[in-house]
């Protein structure tokens, strides 16, 4: 676009690539949506009506995100200036992917909340950079509805400031609750093999999702800044809120496993101030059977044998 001679390659290619990867995560989103309402009977109401409300905003998502492709791929085929004027459809798309990081973010801080045993602090920080992210995308909608062309938009020193500020605040507010998150659960940790290993899946997803979370964010930024001729940074833009969504949806749908787990783990039993599994207490108890037995012997050998088990003991 600044450049003297754009080509469509330079222009769209890694836009329409982002596309086909976000549309392929609107699928794991689909199914694992499938997937959560049949197991979600013992869920409440309003986890439930989450569930519904993101796989229904992130179909609105991708139909906006098809109604962009179909603008910058047909109706701006083969004109430089159609491709590089902003479409009204930017605008539902940044806020729709604003309002489903909004929920899954909020969820995760909420777990937060209860981990830390409502902890106002450790909650109230997070929070507020979440507000502060929700505000910056937000504005970036308007700037982006309210500017004819992508050239403009970059040019216009209030939207560089504002893209700059809402992934910074993007990438600390996924560290601290990716960090807030691991550092309790190595806390919580029992010592027993099983039930630690399902902590230790939880923490390495914390920090897998956190991670791939910042990373988006950063690469955004760079894009964005670094790629004027591009628009690479709205396909990542469009990914975003599909990760988010996928990542909310694999902790929920891992319940199941995690909780066959835990229960198959060993339950700590005190006894004489020691500490044994249930397992240990079980190998250590011995069964001791009873039985009474009558012989009654004649000069021709026993004449009858009588054996019988009136009961058994356990100790």
């Amino acid at each position: 676009m600044a450049g003297d001679e754009p080509t469509a390659a330079g222009l769209l290619g890694g836009l329409v690539i982002c596309f086909c990867f976000m549309f392929m995560l609107y699928g794991v989103t689909v199914t694992q949506s499938y997937i959560y309402f049949l197991n979600c009977s013992e869920d409440r109401l309003w986890m439930k009506v989450m569930v519904g409300a993101l796989c229904f905003m992130e179909t609105c998502h991708s139909a906006f995100c098809i109604r962009l492709l179909y603008y910058f791929t047909v109706i701006g085929f083969g004109s430089f200036e159609i491709a590089g004027s902003i479409d009204w459809s930017v605008g539902p798309v940044i806020l729709l992917e604003n309002a489903v990081v909004a929920i899954v973010e909020g969820f995760f801080i909420r777990r937060i909340w209860i981990l830390s045993n409502h902890s106002y602090i450790l909650t109230f920080v997070p929070l507020l950079l979440l507000v502060a992210r929700i505000v910056c995308h937000t504005t970036a909608a308007v700037f982006a509805l309210t500017s004819p062309t992508w050239v403009a938009f970059q040019q216009n020193p209030g939207p560089n400031i504002n893209v700059e500020i809402s992934n910074a605040v993007s990438a600390a507010v996924d560290a601290m609750i990716a960090g807030t998150m691991i550092w309790y659960l190595h806390r919580g940790q029992s010592g027993f093999a099983r039930t630690d290993g399902v902590v230790r899946w939880l923490m390495s997803y914390s920090v897998n999702s956190g991670a791939i979370m910042m990373v988006v964010s950063l690469a955004i930024a760079i894009t964005y800044v670094c790629l004027k001729e591009s628009l690479l940074f709205l396909g990542l833009v469009m990914i975003v809120s599909k990760l988010y969504a996928n990542s909310l949806l694999g902790t929920l749908n891992a319940r199941q496993l995690l909780r066959r787990q835990a229960t198959s783990a060993p339950v700590a039993v005190k006894s004489n101030n020691y500490e044994l599994s249930k397992f240990q207490v079980a190998s250590q108890m011995r069964r001791i059977e009873i039985f009474r037995e009558r012989t009654e012997v004649t000069d021709a050998g026993p004449a009858f044998e009588e054996r019988s088990k009136p009961g058994s003991l356990n100790c």
